[in-house]
């Protein structure tokens, strides 16, 4: 019989960041078990969602199941329309609440060791949810796919935002099945429920992992947790034998230019007093960074990294957004992108044909490091921008969304002409234990999976 494995928290292609840890993560496990069966969980509230979100990564021969605990974002939504929402509304949120109590209340019946709860808790399900329930005593180890989404701000949803997340791992506990967090970020958590929540998890985790210094202190710290500290999985990723030239050239694209490629996102600035103006700022900046970039002789590529599901997570709304507010001689120096077709592997070729790279998406960033290219760094979203590049000893080059001044990443860019040469070498340095701490972490990986 295979050795089965689950993957969580969901698959989400159209966001290449996350399908590179997915790939990734599923990787490190086929180097641990011969030819696993693999169970990923679909995402998206519809099915033309599903279907963009699972095709590539399906095509590989993994397997999809409904999820278990659905987000409330996709049960409202199934009953209604997909979501057009960056900034939802407080009706949103009100609705989405009632749809997480009368989830919780269900779920968290599956979680008891009480047979009769269990049972009751299975009948609030649909046939496919119930599929998916039966699989879980069935893994050899349910995993967390690498990357970042254990952190609060201290908001009145954070308890529920953390359960959610950890609902699966609370689930394999209850029927004995081990559970691995690949290198994650976590924190902060500035809600007391939240945090106490993510401890009781973690501690009783077969193996806890972070990527980088910031979130190993904290998880010792804070929640006294030892964990274990290895990269970002989206540093193992292999391009593709992608003619990444070819395609630019389709573009209208000439590689031995300057070039800049510029990754943006659509965000709503959670836990701050004056989202909207923030927001405003951000855009208006890169503008004004643009247009400087332009006149010291460069040419721009817009990409699209994330295409959604939602447009919270659709990055042509910002990308598009500020091509609306430059003007038309400095547009003609733009190349805009959004291409459903690439993947991870393609997208991380692409960017090795540019002299610099200004990411808000993080894996955006990780991609072009891998090519050796040099960044700017646009953090959001807890420690993952500040740990990692703080690790690569790049702290230099990177800046917070809230914080984001076309004067000092026009300072940033300069110091990458001037210190081209040191940049790389960082880089470098960096890549030189990769493989190393990968052969680490799969050992640590069989001795957790065998206690």
């Amino acid at each position: 019989m295979k050795n089965r494995i689950l993957v969580v928290p969901g698959n989400t292609d159209l966001n290449r960041g996350d399908q590179a840890l997915v790939w990734e993560s599923i990787r490190l496990f086929e180097d641990i078990y011969p030819n696993p069966e693999v169970y990923l969980y679909e995402s998206g509230a519809t099915q033309e969602e599903k279907n963009l979100q699972k095709a590539q990564t399906q095509s590989r021969g993994y397997n999809f199941i409904t999820r278990i605990l659905l987000h409330p974002r996709v049960k409202a939504q199934s009953r209604t329309h997909a979501s057009k929402e960056v900034n939802y509304s407080k009706l949103t949120y009100i609705k989405w609440g009632f749809v997480a109590i009368f989830d919780l209340f269900n779920t968290l019946l599956l979680t008891s060791r009480v047979g009769f709860l269990n049972k009751l808790g299975r009948a609030s399900l649909n046939e496919e949810q119930k599929k998916s329930l039966d699989i879980i005593p069935t893994l050899d180890a349910l995993v967390v796919k690498g990357g970042g989404f254990l952190h609060s701000y201290g908001k009145l949803q954070d308890p529920y935002v953390m359960y959610f997340f950890l609902f699966d791992l609370m689930l394999a506990h209850r029927y004995n099945v081990k559970t691995v967090v690949l290198p994650n970020s976590i924190g902060p958590l500035k809600n007391g429920l939240a945090k106490y929540l993510v401890k009781r998890v973690l501690k009783r985790s077969a193996f806890v992992s972070v990527r980088e210094e910031v979130s190993f202190n904290f998880v010792k710290e804070q929640l006294g947790i030892q964990a274990f500290k290895y990269p970002d999985l989206g540093f193992f990723l292999k391009s593709s034998s992608f003619d990444a030239i070819l395609y630019l050239l389709g573009k209208g694209i000439n590689t031995t230019d300057k070039n800049i490629l510029l990754t943006l996102r659509p965000y709503r600035f959670d836990g701050f007093k004056n989202p909207d103006k923030l927001y405003h700022d951000y855009l208006t900046e890169i503008s004004q960074l643009v247009k400087e970039q332009v006149q010291r002789g460069y040419k721009f590529t817009f990409m699209a990294h994330t295409l959604g599901p939602s447009n919270h997570e659709n990055d042509t709304l910002a990308l598009k957004e500020v091509l609306s507010i430059i003007d038309q001689d400095i547009r003609e120096n733009i190349t805009y992108i959004e291409d459903f077709s690439l993947n991870a592997q393609d997208i991380q070729k692409i960017y090795a044909n540019y002299d610099i790279l200004i990411g808000t998406r993080f894996h955006s960033v990780i991609f072009a490091l891998n090519e050796k290219i040099p960044c700017v760094a646009i953090a959001y979203g807890g420690n993952k921008s500040y740990g990692i590049m703080q690790d690569m000893d790049l702290a230099n080059f990177v800046i917070g969304i809230e914080k984001v001044n076309s004067n000092n990443m026009s300072e940033m860019i300069l110091a990458i002409e001037s210190e081209r040469t040191q940049y790389i070498d960082k880089i470098t340095k960096y890549h030189s234990f990769l493989e190393n701490e990968r052969m680490s972490m799969l050992t640590n990986l069989k001795i957790a999976l065998n206690e």
